[in-house]
């Protein structure tokens, strides 16, 4: 059974111009399309209409947003340009503290 997306969830773009772009879901149009926002080129005021066949869905869901957006509480683009921050970063592969070529001897 295939997963449906859930308000605040992470989606990712998988075709078109914005392919690898992570967005959070911010509201549901119908059973085939979703309204995602990244709070900068598509801010929460004027998210973006994407079709379910075009993105990932991701685990990760920001319950605390998802829960303001469908009860329909504001939520600005800081709190959602954060929320993928972090999921990006958490995503980042460990710094390792590697030295540098030519290093003490």
């Amino acid at each position: 059974m295939a997963r449906k997306p859930e308000l605040g969830g992470r989606v990712t773009s998988r075709a078109g111009r914005d392919e690898g772009r992570c967005y959070m879901v911010v509201g549901l149009a119908d059973e085939r399309t979703v309204l995602v926002s990244d709070g900068e080129r598509h801010p929460v005021s004027r998210p973006k209409r994407k079709n379910l066949r075009h993105l990932w869905l991701h685990p990760q869901v920001d319950r605390e947003l998802g829960r303001r957006l469908e009860a329909g509480e504001p939520v600005n683009d800081r709190e959602v340009r954060a929320r993928i921050a972090a999921w990006m970063a958490a995503d980042a592969p460990a710094e390792t503290g590697s030295e540098t070529a030519g290093g003490a001897e």
